[in-house]
């Protein structure tokens, strides 16, 4: 599941988008509405995007804390703002937000915006090149919904089609270091964007339960919790 942090001191906004993101793209986000306190969560999770007022609590904190997830690599960002001051603006065009969404803004703007913004993110994964047959193939990563062991094979599941190819678990999970991919079972890796829920047992994937292991449910809990 794609996570997203709002960070916006006027509460009825925060909850207005927050039921937005989740009602239209399925996404359940992180809502703060101080500069510190998004420090905090900023500290602790990763987040796929960002949606920042520019004025928060005086109208540097929100450029500031823009600066700050650039110098960290916290992720993408987009700013919300009802800001017209031309110096204030000038500021923010010295950094690199991913787009501007101007208030009052509607729904359908919110939505498109975010969910572009969302995609291109997995864009960014890059492909898994392997041989199937003859066949060289090139799979999208972000495509790819879990891949378990099968004897001297593995199992890619993924929304374009399935494919059982000679490799592995070890060396696909060598691939997708870093993209969100998660050990959950000695015979099963999952995208972990793709988790709607979890428990000590089972994780859910696109309404397929898969068994988890001891060790699994710990990376899963680290992934997620800490």
């Amino acid at each position: 599941m794609k996570r997203v942090l709002i960070v916006e001191d006027e509460g009825l906004i925060a909850e207005h988008l927050g039921l937005i993101l989740e009602k239209d793209l399925g996404v359940e986000p992180d809502i703060v509405y101080r500069a510190k306190t998004a420090l905090e969560f900023l500290e602790e999770k990763t987040y796929d995007l960002i949606l920042l007022d520019i004025n928060l609590e005086n109208e540097r904190s929100g450029l500031e804390l823009a600066a700050l997830i650039e110098e960290n690599n916290w992720g993408e960002y987009m700013f919300l703002t009802a800001q017209t001051d031309r110096r204030v603006l000038e500021e923010a065009r010295k950094l690199s937000p991913k787009a501007y969404l101007v208030k009052p803004f509607n729904d359908v703007e919110i939505s498109m915006a975010v969910g572009l913004a969302l995609k291109g993110s997995e864009d960014d994964l890059g492909d898994l090149v392997f041989k199937d047959g003859w066949t060289t193939v090139k799979l999208p990563i972000s495509s790819i919904r879990y891949v378990e062991a099968d004897g001297n094979y593995i199992k890619v599941i993924s929304s374009e089609r399935n494919y059982l190819i000679r490799y592995s678990l070890s060396w696909f999970f060598d691939q997708v270091l870093d993209k969100g991919f998660l050990k959950v079972h000695r015979a099963r890796v999952v995208n972990s964007r793709l988790i709607k829920r979890y428990n000590r047992s089972v994780v859910e994937i696109d309404e397929v339960e898969l068994p988890v292991s001891k060790s699994g449910y710990q990376e899963l809990v680290q992934h997620f919790e800490d």
